[in-house]
């Protein structure tokens, strides 16, 4: 039997649509790729953190404003109490920053009404009306007696409250995440704090799902819960961040991404639509003189249409720092 806490799935909005697929999907295939981990060189960085430079001729234009590189951080969106503290490499590239820039605030509860109701169906509409009969019939033999406290909710609102649930079984909270932690340490410090997004726009992007895609999303995910793969996921995706090892969180994130054409159009919905804008702020903000600490989930660093590879191909130079 499954459990939905609707507060659950709220704080679920800021996990980076690219875990949501990942979890979803079944990647028994990404096993094998998990094996090359222990010929990964040991990385004195928890987590994935990149040095970035500005191309050149930009540097040159920009040289009054004494600023021409920024530090990004892949973060995951729910984590354990293990995964602090940072390492000294990247608490010395946020204390080098006087700006943070995260995807959403997350600590803005004021959103929260406003989220779950484009996340909701107003009666008498409900979930079973918008999935297959096939997805409505697996999410009955799961929630059992529980089955109306779905009804109320969008599929990919009850996806994303069983993903982070399944996380918390195994000692994984939204409120461990990293992109929370930065958003609060930079208040206390009193950095600039910038969304590159914002939970509304986030919310308008999952609202806005077609029902076949909220229906391909549950679908991966109570599959993913029922064979017990969600679980199993979650821990390789944080051993290989923990590991700064991005080659084998990339492989999973890809084949998440192509498992099949559904997967496929997901991810370009989800993910490569979204990284041009976000990577045109991010430019803006270093050429405007901030001196920027940016923490986006790692999905946004994998995949053909990456935040790095983007801003690569227009000239910026970025190096690991393991």
């Amino acid at each position: 039997m499954i459990l939905f806490n609707p507060r659950t799935a709220i704080l679920a909005i800021s996990l980076s649509f690219s875990s949501l697929l990942m979890v979803g999907n079944a990647l028994a295939q990404a096993d094998v790729k998990a094996n090359k981990a222990s010929a990964v060189a040991p990385s004195k960085v928890k987590g994935l953190l990149y040095e970035i430079q500005m191309p050149a001729a930009a540097a040159k234009a920009n040289s009054k404003k004494k600023n021409n590189k920024f530090y990004m951080f892949g973060s995951i969106h729910i984590a354990k109490a293990d995964f602090y503290p940072m390492s000294p490499a990247v608490l010395k590239a946020y204390k080098e920053a006087d700006t943070v820039a995260v995807e959403a605030d997350v600590s803005n509860t004021e959103t929260s009404s406003e989220i779950v109701g484009k996340l909701s169906y107003a009666a008498p509409d409900k979930l079973e009306t918008h999935l297959s009969p096939a997805t409505w019939e697996l999410l009955k033999s799961m929630a059992g007696a529980n089955i109306e406290q779905f009804q109320r909710y969008k599929p990919v609102m009850v996806a994303m409250g069983l993903t982070i649930s399944v996380g918390q079984q195994i000692g994984y909270e939204p409120s461990q995440g990293i992109d929370l932690h930065f958003i609060i340490q930079s208040r206390q410090d009193k950095k600039g704090l910038v969304e590159l997004e914002g939970v509304t726009f986030q919310g308008n992007v999952l609202g806005d799902l077609s029902d076949a895609e909220g229906d391909a999303i549950l679908a991966s995910a109570l599959d993913s819960v029922r064979k017990g793969e969600a679980q199993k996921e979650l821990n390789r995706i944080a051993d290989s961040w923990k590991r700064a090892d991005a080659a084998t969180l990339g492989q999973i994130l890809r084949e998440a991404g192509n498992r099949d054409v559904g997967s496929q159009a997901l991810m370009k919905r989800l993910m490569d639509d979204r990284n041009a804008p976000i990577a045109e702020k991010i430019a803006k903000l270093v050429v405007d003189g901030k001196k920027l600490f940016v923490v986006l989930g790692a999905g946004h660093l994998a995949g053909e249409n990456n935040i790095l590879k983007l801003m690569q191909d227009q000239g910026w130079q970025v190096k690991q720092i393991r």
